[in-house]
């Protein structure tokens, strides 16, 4: 894990958002926008910003496996609390038996997807109790939810929209999905900033991002947002660790950090080009370990060279690079 000056980044939206889930199905939409979508976002502004010239230098310092700045992926907020992904493998059932998780039935242990950032850090320091995806704890669970029951990030919505044929002029009503959060939720992501001198530029560029709009349909106003920048901080590196959880989409780099994955997720990364040069056209599909994915020691993962045959405008990457978050000492994992 490098060293560099951490960020929480707080992304307001002020219009809907739509993460596409898979190439031209439009009514379905993601919440959650991945580490890779989201550099890409921020490496396409910064361009906008500064040009071809310093794009490409700031590309380097990835490619010489030094980067410039790392993100994680993006992950909920609600009334200034922030969660992070469950890790994969944690043994919820060990808790609930310990008294510490309160559920009717082990249906409610499978669907909880995020944990505060702070309990998991101090290995759930208090009583829990489920409501639906999010684990709270038990005497703030008023601060969320009326019924007790769910606590709401917002809604999807569905728009029609209708596709007119050019040569015989017929009309096909689709939907298109997007995403309303509420006004007291939001998303949040990491941002380590390894070279303090971009450190203005690499925020004018996420600043820029919330202009254009993350995701899909910007043209049409969606994924605006405002950003806030908070410093922070992470506990302490220690090399005795047992458990690294990322908070990133991870292709490793290595036969080694492949074997290190001790629970995970495969997702397959695929989709259309972001680029002034190459609106329209499909990139190669990539295999990573998804956020949440459980490591038994620090792993880097790579930026992997994405670009399709004859598409030579420039080249195409994709951003797998681990963002660790150290678990704490005494957390309990499912065979532990």
């Amino acid at each position: 894990m490098s060293k560099g000056k951490l960020y929480r980044v707080s992304m307001r939206f002020s219009s809907p958002l739509h993460i596409g889930e898979k190439e031209k199905i439009y009514n379905i939409t993601q919440t959650f926008a991945h580490s890779d979508t989201l550099m890409s976002g921020i490496i396409n502004a910064y361009s906008l910003l500064y040009g071809n010239s310093s794009t490409n230098e700031l590309l380097d310092g990835f490619l010489r496996k030094s980067p410039p700045f790392e993100v994680s992926s993006t992950m909920p907020y609600v009334q200034g609390e922030f969660f992070v992904p469950k890790p994969a493998g944690l043994n919820l059932h060990h808790y609930k038996d310990e008294g510490k998780i309160e559920v009717e039935n082990d249906k409610e242990l499978k669907k909880i997807k995020f944990i505060r950032e702070n309990d998991l850090l101090y290995n759930f320091p208090d009583k829990y109790k489920a409501a639906g995806s999010f684990l709270l704890p038990r005497d703030m669970l008023y601060k969320f939810v009326e019924s007790k029951k769910h606590i709401s990030l917002g809604k999807v919505k569905e728009r029609a929209r209708v596709s007119i044929d050019r040569l015989s002029s017929s009309s096909n009503i689709y939907y298109f999905s997007h995403f309303e959060f509420e006004e007291s939720a939001g998303l949040w992501f990491y941002l380590r900033i390894n070279d303090q001198s971009l450190e203005e530029k690499i925020k004018a560029a996420i600043r820029l991002l919330g202009d254009e709009g993350l995701g899909g349909d910007r043209t049409c106003g969606l994924g605006s947002f405002e950003a806030n920048f908070e410093e922070s901080s992470m506990p302490e590196e220690n090399d005795s660790a047992k458990y690294y959880m990322s908070l990133s989409l991870v292709n490793p780099q290595s036969e080694d950090e492949i074997k290190s994955a001790i629970s995970y997720e495969i997702l397959t990364r695929s989709g259309y080009i972001y680029s002034k040069a190459g609106l329209g056209i499909k990139r190669k599909a990539l295999r990573v370990f998804s956020e949440g994915t459980v490591f038994s020691g620090k792993v880097c993962g790579r930026v992997v060279d994405v670009t399709p045959q004859k598409f030579s405008q420039h080249r195409v990457y994709c951003f797998a690079l681990a963002f660790l978050l150290p678990l704490p000492e005494g957390v309990m994992m499912i065979g532990s």
